[in-house]
Order: C-alpha cells, then sequence, then structure tokens
C-alpha cells in the first residue's frame, strides 16, 4: 500500500508539472464567426541590436501572419514528425522608415536533427508588447524578408 501511494503521488506529479504544449484558441473574426487556432506555447520576441539575420538553420515556410490583440500568430511549415521542433523569433529593433514604420522579425527553426519527413503545420504565438514605440501607435511586421504576409500591429 505504500509503495502505490508514493508511485501515485509521483505520477501525479509528473502530469502536473507537465507543461502544456498546445492549445486551441478560439477566437472571433470580427464578422462574428468563430475560428480555431491550434497554438504551440508562446514565445518571446527576442530583441538583440547586434543580431543580423538568421544563421544557416533548418528550412521553414511561413504561410499566414495574423495579429490578434498584443499577439501575432504565426503559420509554419516543415517536414519532420519524429523530434520536438524549437522556433527562436529575433529582431534587431531596426524599423524602416516609412509610415507606419515597419520591422523586420527573423524566425529561426531549429529541427534537432529530426530527419522524418511527414509535412507538418504549427502555428506559433509571439507577444507584441516589447515592440511598442513612444513615436507612434503602430507598426507593420514580417518574417524572414517575406514582405508579401506583413501585417499591422496598432495599440491605443
Amino acid at each position: 500500500m505504500k509503495y502505490w501511494m508514493i508511485s501515485a503521488t509521483m505520477m501525479l506529479a509528473l502530469v502536473a508539472c507537465k507543461p502544456k504544449k498546445q492549445a486551441i484558441v478560439k477566437e472571433e473574426d470580427g464578422l462574428g464567426a468563430m475560428s480555431e487556432m491550434l497554438v504551440g506555447n508562446e514565445g518571446f520576441i527576442e530583441v538583440n541590436k547586434d543580431y543580423l539575420g538568421p544563421a544557416k538553420g533548418d528550412a521553414i515556410t511561413i504561410n499566414a501572419l495574423k495579429v490578434v490583440g498584443d499577439s501575432l500568430f504565426v503559420e509554419v511549415q516543415y517536414s519532420g514528425g519524429c523530434k520536438e521542433h524549437e522556433f527562436t523569433m529575433f529582431t534587431n529593433g531596426n524599423f524602416y522608415k516609412s509610415l507606419p514604420p515597419q520591422l523586420p522579425l527573423f524566425l529561426e527553426h531549429n529541427a534537432n536533427g529530426d530527419n522524418c519527413r511527414a509535412l507538418k503545420m504549427e502555428t506559433l504565438k509571439y507577444d507584441l508588447k516589447p515592440l511598442r514605440s513612444t513615436q507612434t501607435k503602430k507598426i507593420k511586421v514580417f518574417v524572414n524578408d517575406d514582405k508579401e504576409h506583413m501585417v499591422e500591429y496598432s495599440w491605443k
């Protein structure tokens, strides 16, 4: 009985401490319709003034960007399926001179040696609040030089 209680307590502790990897986010599209996105853990955009751009990393395709409130949702596609993939978003904080100002972001992908060939899609979520400027109330952001998917972020 004693060993059963210890085992049960350990299992409960492991399950309770395990970080949540994905969540379903429901949002209203402005027209009254609800949509759902499967989103990985929320990430933070690292601001590094010396950052020059992505180092040679693993292949990734950015399918879409979307701003909802203070969050940037990045829909990515990559091959894998056997190992955990890591994504890190950077910016050097250098705004392009335009109205509104444009800020390039850089998404780095580390597949951790995953050679599997399944086509994976994931929506990553990043907090945009650290990018706010006192000079303006809105900016445009784009990722990995893909201005085709540029989105606007505004705040009050």
